[in-house]
């Protein structure tokens, strides 16, 4: 069965269904047959009228119907030669066992008049929106209710024979004709309206204000220069990065004059039709240029031989996109997100969607880096320099996606690449194979799959000879550590602790060869390939610390309070510990023999009593090795950005992991190794800030976590996620409430026995939104609708529940 959200984004089922002049389904048949689905929102049923059969969200035609002995069965015509039956056994009581030929068995089901999670409207309840007129523009047909309360689809009047809402996600039409009827689906978008139909999915949007709009209406680019540099839609322009205002458009002989209105300021285009997908536009200043419909860029003319920006991590530059997203599927904020390599980990940044689609995202970047535009809705790669400002155009519908302004032609190469697939055409025995092989199988496997998307590559540059330097590089190099990352991958399945000589040494001296990309933050599966291979070289040294060291450190730095026989006693007790473990049996034999049974449970004692201060302390040791371990790989790294890059990345994982200040002496040698001001910068703010922690009494220090990247975020849910993000697959405790609420702050004393219960758990314990309200504008207290849905420990709640 097919999950709910498929049916809302991807499939939505439009049949033309002739009706017969006799039914030939008997009445008792008639109605909705439904089971209990595995998932609400699943299909549970199935509709049945005159002469139709919907399944799985199709509806069919009849062609016959047979009663053998109570049992009806029918054959469904599907179009092509494929068998479609439904028998129904003894019908009686509004219970009857169904069965398609596809179940493997039949189902008990339930009859009703109609589906029940399907709200049927009268006529007074149908929404507004559907009475005014919707118009697809490449088809040039309309969609909406007429004042004779019939729906214009189609190019024709349909009756409607009955109109409702499906569980508030989509609403149905069952719509009829003299001799044919059809089940229609319908999704309200954001602006628009998301309608299939037998010829296919389209999308109507609200019909223009001037219907001349519609002669000129797409994205225009300059034929000579290769550039998006009109876009033109129902009641604005887009030119220049900016959004302009129709003041009118107007007929001027073969010719449109058109009047973009904006800050007061006039700007007039005259454009002149050659055909659908070419014209000429001549604007104010009297520049004439031929123009093409975009439907894809073609070939540049001349070579853009540019290389990427390179600040060497110098400092943070903002880049900022603005844009307007045509027909989106919902009213999401817009994200940019990529891997933060000062933290190893995706961030994202967010700009909501103004009524009409419209957005704007400032990204700070320390230097070029790859990214994700809209991942969730769309997604999309592109490339990203600091201090860079462009426009982006996206269509949902048509998947027509440009750039205008700073690196335009960079952009659009990008945005109009379609990348290798390697599983594409993939048998299932093909799959298993890779993902079964030895190490040195999968890499001669991995090393075709690498050069097969070269092969794509290049078949794609005979086609764009004149393709950008950038775009070849980025390009190979995202494909290359594609496979540096995949064949890295395979170490968490190591059942020795070293790869074959062959696989290291291809990965090392072949594939990396001390030469990232350059910037190293170009590509995301580098950052990927980097992380899980200086990790592996790192992985030859154990990392170990003993408890018995830990604890006699304790008492020689006098970090814990003894009497002078437990003193005694422990030390003792360690000193037998360790000969132990030398095996040196007679000195062993002879301490033993001083070292009572009131020796023993005096040390045993000490430990019970310190055990929280010895973990704590011995992971703080454990984390001191893995950090000097670490740094010592980076240090044989040659690139010097990479190698600064990884060190960096070391001071993060244990300030991230600890929670605490470094030791004065172990950082003051520790940041020596950095040579990048802004790397020394960050990092002294991070000690500084955690000496300052230390100094203040906060509970549940762990659960403290940057969120500066955050602080321009707008939507509650999207946030939310961004929150808690680092704690997927753990339960997560939010003590939440509003600053306002006297009620609120009245339940806080029934709090703390809630938190005191928790301790020893495995618990992540969220941070209060209350402090968070300082980093990000007072975010929460505006969104409280969306936060309703958290985990809220609040006077609404009866003290019982908590």
């Amino acid at each position: 069965m097919k999950n709910l959200a498929h049916l809302l984004t991807l499939i939505f089922f439009f049949y033309l269904i002739p009706v017969n002049a006799k039914p030939i389904v008997p009445k008792n048949l008639h109605g909705f047959w439904s089971y209990k689905a595995t998932k609400v929102g699943n299909w549970n049923g199935t509709l049945i009228n005159d002469n139709y059969v919907e399944y799985n969200y199709r509806m069919y035609k009849v062609d016959s119907l047979k009663n053998i002995n109570g049992t009806y069965k029918m054959w469904l015509n599907t179009g092509d030669k494929t068998s479609l039956t439904l028998e129904i056994k003894t019908p009686n009581e509004g219970k009857a066992l169904l069965k398609f030929n596809k179940w493997e068995k039949e189902i008990y089901c339930t009859w009703s008049a109609s589906d029940p999670d399907i709200k049927i409207y009268n006529k007074n309840e149908i929404p507004s929106y559907y009475f005014g007129k919707w118009v697809n523009t490449p088809s040039h047909s309309d969609f909406y209710i007429t004042a004779k309360h019939k729906m214009l689809y189609q190019n024709k009047e349909w009756e409607i024979v009955w109109a409702g809402n499906y569980m508030d996600k989509e609403d149905r039409f069952l719509l009829k004709d003299k001799d044919s009827c059809r089940m229609v689906y319908v999704h309200k978008l954001v602006k628009a309206l998301k309608v299939n139909s037998l010829e296919g999915l389209k999308i109507y949007a609200p019909i223009a204000k001037n219907p001349l709009v519609y002669q000129f209406l797409g994205n225009w680019i300059n034929d000579n220069t290769n550039e998006w540099q009109y876009g033109f839609f129902e009641d604005f322009a887009i030119y220049n990065k900016q959004v302009y205002p129709y003041k009118s458009i107007e007929k001027n002989g073969k010719s449109l004059k058109i009047t973009l209105l904006k800050d007061g300021k006039e700007r007039n285009i005259q454009f002149t039709a050659k055909n659908d997908s070419i014209a000429r536009l001549v604007d104010e200043q009297g520049a004439s240029n031929v123009y093409l419909l975009k439907k894809e860029f073609k070939a540049n003319s001349t070579k853009d031989a540019t290389a990427f920006k390179d600040n060497h991590f110098a400092r943070v530059d903002t880049a900022v996109i603005t844009g307007y997203l045509r027909n989106p599927t919902s009213n999401k904020p817009f994200s940019v997100g990529f891997t933060d390599h000062l933290k190893d980990e995706q961030v994202s940044y967010y700009g909501d969607l103004d009524s009409n689609g419209f957005f704007t995202v400032k990204i700070p970047l320390l230097n070029t880096t790859q990214v994700f535009l809209d991942w969730e809705r769309n997604g999309v790669i592109d490339v990203i320099e600091p201090g860079e400002h462009y426009f982006y155009y996206e269509d949902s519908n048509t998947q027509i996606r440009s750039a205008m302004g700073d690196n335009a032609g960079f952009h659009n190469e990008l945005l109009n690449y379609k990348y290798y697939g390697p599983y594409l055409g993939t048998t299932e025995s093909d799959y298993n194979a890779r993902r079964n092989a030895d190490l040195l199988s999968f890499l001669a496997i991995s090393k075709k799959e690498h050069q097969k998307a070269i092969e794509y590559l290049n078949k794609h540059l005979a086609k764009y000879q004149n393709a950008s330097n950038r775009f070849k590089y980025f390009v190979s190099e995202g494909y290359k550590y594609k496979m540096g990352f995949d064949l890295m991958q395979k170490r968490f399945t190591l059942k020795q602790e070293k790869f074959p000589e062959p696989f290291i040494n291809f990965v090392s001296d072949s594939l990396y060869q001390n030469n990232p990309p350059k910037p190293f933050t170009l590509v995301r599966d580098f950052s990927s390939f980097k992380r899980v291979y200086f990790a592996y070289l790192a992985s030859n040294e154990r990392n170990s610390v003993k408890w018995d060291d830990v604890l006699a450190e304790m008492v020689y730095l006098k970090q814990i309070n003894l009497s002078g026989k437990e003193k005694k006693a422990l030390l003792a007790e360690i000193e037998l510990n360790k000969i132990g473990s030398t095996k040196d049996s007679l000195k062993y034999l002879r301490l033993l023999k001083g070292f009572s049974p009131e020796k023993r449970k005096l040390a045993d004692s000490v430990r019970r009593i310190y055990k929280e201060q010895i973990i704590d302390r011995a992971g703080q040791k454990l984390a001191f090795k893995v950090f000097d371990k670490e740094l010592r790989v980076a240090k044989s790294i040659e690139n010097e950005d990479l190698r600064e890059g990884v060190m960096v990345r070391g001071f993060y994982k244990y300030f991230e992991g600890k929670h605490t200040a470094m030791p004065d002496t172990v950082f003051a040698r520790s940041i020596g190794n950095l040579k990048n001001d802004f790397y020394r910068n960050e990092i002294n703010k991070l000690q500084l800030a955690y000496q300052n922690i230390s100094k203040v009494d906060v509970e549940y220090k762990e659960s403290l976590k940057r969120t500066d990247h955050l602080k321009d975020a707008k939507n509650a849910d999207s946030l939310f996620a961004e929150l808690i993000k680092p704690y997927k697959g753990k339960v997560i405790y939010v003590d939440f409430w509003g600053t306002w609420c006297a009620p609120c702050k009245g339940e806080m004393p029934f709090v703390k026995p809630v938190k005191e219960a928790l301790k020893g758990k495995d618990v992540v314990l969220c941070i209060s939104p209350i402090i968070l309200q300082k980093k990000v504008g007072k975010i929460l207290s505006k969104n409280m609708n969306c936060l309703v849905k958290m985990l809220c420990i609040t006077a609404c709640q009866k003290r019982s529940k908590i």
